[in-house]
């Protein structure tokens, strides 16, 4: 059986050793299967078995949300026995109905908000009534600590590329965090219904895309989701790791956190903006799709896909303690704040720039002109500088003050060598594009001598950035004015940075 687990752990936390054999080798397994098994095979729903299943000793019942589009299966009694509160006393726990109704809300919101395809059902593939009815069917298990819910998959096909399943959601939530349970069920069911709707679309999508955009649907179906939140906030301590290339092992909380990515991208471009990705990255024939490439395309190519990583980057920055000044989140004070590679009065790094990542440094500027030098050209590699408000060592950030390109093995002073005030400064690093090797470079930055250290300015070419008197000999205005000519045939790679 294929499926999406949410395991139950803190963001960045490991599974428990002991919970390990009991987790990982009946995900193996599954995986296996499904590769040997032909995609018309039926998978094992938790009423006939499977890693999180009821037992033969649960009395399981069921109930159908009136609209008819869900119905949700639950134990009164037995290993698996759910809430059995009861307060309008109609016979049916309150619990499993909640879950039903909540469900069947979600999936209205997708379609008519969000205009997103509804989940395929087991009949669209000939499958019968798997459930007892044609109704996507939720099952309430006891996970026992090891996750909180999943979406298997009963079948797949090809053409095009869909698969039909179900819903697995923890029966009582006993010893959770969720402040509520109202908070479990909408987080559960927003993010495991979200997976059945990308599976209307494509069985392909890397899990990063997957894991990413179903917590961004938890916060579009909950605004003040805490779990959004909790995700979103695990991004910060992966910043330099690719976009699309999250650690090794089964589902590692970097693909949830890179929700906050997806959020971003919509709050910039509209809701509309998954739907589009989605419709792109589907294949009737289910072939490997390049999803950054389609996403590349559907920001409006490479120059929107670049400028839209620098504003990421930027609105990462100004988050946590440095939030309230630059554009970022409206959420950004909740939010855990960048941790920088580097910091103090002279910043040396030998660093390996990763695509669509980003790395920051710290620099505390004595006043005067901030010089910057890269030891080999890196035209990939993109900088900006952002003073701290106030003339603080920390704090809030304002708007970039300059940026440029690290396309020369040379030094220069940023910003054509305009005097900045005392205080403290960031500097934001990114390969802001797709590209199958990363940038490694060194890099260095504070004063003349600092940046010296990492390449030696060029007698007569400071980089584009500023412009150097060659002396006082009677040719300096000609040199300067020669040097003003060569910029403006684009010698330059120093330009100042929209402000949106």
């Amino acid at each position: 059986m294929n499926s999406h687990h949410r395991a139950r752990q803190a963001p960045g936390a490991l599974l428990p050793l002991s919970t390990v054999p009991s987790l990982v080798a009946p995900m193996i397994a599954s995986f296996v299967w499904s590769m040997l098994v032909p995609r018309i095979a039926v998978a094992e729903r938790p009423t006939e078995g499977g890693m999180f299943s009821f037992d033969q000793a649960d009395d399981v019942r069921n109930w159908d949300e009136p609209s008819g589009a869900i119905r949700v299966h639950y134990s009164v009694e037995g290993p698996n026995v759910t809430l059995l509160a009861d307060a309008d006393a109609d016979g049916v726990p309150d619990y499993p109905q909640d879950v039903a109704r909540t469900a069947a809300e979600v999936l209205q919101f997708f379609a008519t908000e969000r205009g997103l395809l509804r989940p395929v059902g087991e009949q669209a593939l000939g499958l019968g009534e798997l459930g007892g009815s044609y109704a996507l069917d939720i099952y309430l298990v006891d996970f026992a600590g090891n996750a909180d819910g999943s979406f298997g998959l009963d079948m797949c096909r090809e053409s095009p590329d869909q698969c039909a399943g179900y819903l697995v959601i923890e029966n009582d939530f006993e010893g959770y965090s969720y402040t509520t349970l109202d908070e479990a069920i909408n987080v559960l069911t927003s993010h495991e219904l979200f997976h059945a709707v990308q599976y209307a679309y494509t069985a392909g999508l890397p899990v990063w895309m997957s894991e990413g955009t179903a917590v961004w649907a938890e916060k579009q179906w909950d605004p003040a989701s805490k779990d959004f939140l909790r995700f979103a906030s695990a991004y910060f301590r992966y910043t330099a790791r690719s976009l699309d290339r999250p650690p090794g092992g089964p589902v590692p909380t970097f693909a949830y956190s890179t929700g906050l990515w997806f959020d971003f991208a919509t709050t910039r471009h509209g809701t509309t903006l998954i739907s589009d990705l989605l419709n792109a990255v589907a294949e009737p024939g289910g072939d490997e799709v390049d999803v950054l490439a389609e996403m590349e395309t559907v920001l409006g190519g490479v120059d929107d896909l670049r400028t839209d990583w620098l504003d990421f980057a930027a609105w990462n920055l100004a988050t946590g303690s440095r939030a309230g000044t630059a554009e970022s989140y409206e959420y950004a004070a909740a939010l855990p704040g960048v941790t920088a590679k580097a910091e103090g009065s002279a910043i040396d790094d030998d660093n390996r720039f990763y695509p669509l990542a980003t790395t920051y440094y710290r620099l505390d500027h004595a006043g005067g002109p901030i010089w910057f030098g890269v030891e080999e050209a890196a035209p990939g590699l993109d900088l900006a500088l952002f003073p701290v408000a106030d003339g603080a060592g920390d704090g809030p950030v304002g708007p970039s003050a300059a940026a440029w390109t690290a396309d020369r093995a040379n030094s220069w002073p940023v910003a054509d060598g305009v005097d900045f005030a005392r205080g403290g400064y960031w500097i934001v690093a990114s390969q802001a594009a797709r590209a199958e090797q990363s940038i490694k470079v060194r890099i260095c930055v504070g004063d003349a001598d600092t940046a010296a250290d990492c390449a030696p300015p060029i007698d007569g070419d400071s980089g584009g950035c500023s412009i150097s008197s060659p002396g006082s000999s009677s040719s300096q205005w000609l040199f300067i004015i020669s040097a003003v000519f060569l910029a403006r045939m684009g010698r330059s790679q120093c330009w100042a940075l929209r402000r949106r």
